[in-house]
């Protein structure tokens, strides 16, 4: 939820993932920014705008590129992809598949 309320997509990358299948999901989707971590820190080139989530977790006074503070402003529609995933790649090229979750809140 805090993905999609910050004017992000979540889309799962999998550490298993091989080196070229990560950058091929990554290309595919257009991501501007991915977060990473341990398991999957040197599968990325520098082309990526990183973000190391061990490091966040530690030092909340992290630098990066990013600038967090204007994530919040982004504008969010009901109609926004919120998650996108990927067929398995098993009989070709694997496919994009977007999806949204409607939120409904009552106080």
């Amino acid at each position: 939820m805090a993905i999609e309320m910050s004017g992000g997509v979540y889309c799962p990358l999998s550490p298993r993932y091989p080196q070229h299948r990560l950058h091929s999901l990554v290309e595919q989707t257009h991501s501007g920014l991915v977060l990473i971590h341990h398991l999957t820190k040197d599968k990325f080139h520098d082309d990526i705008k990183l973000i190391n989530i061990d490091t966040v977790l530690i030092d909340i006074d992290v630098k990066n590129d990013v600038a967090v503070d204007e994530l919040s402003t982004v504008p969010i529609t009901l109609d926004d992809i919120s998650y996108i995933v990927f067929t398995s790649g098993s009989t070709g090229i694997p496919k994009m598949v977007c999806g949204n979750i409607l939120f409904r809140f009552s106080i």
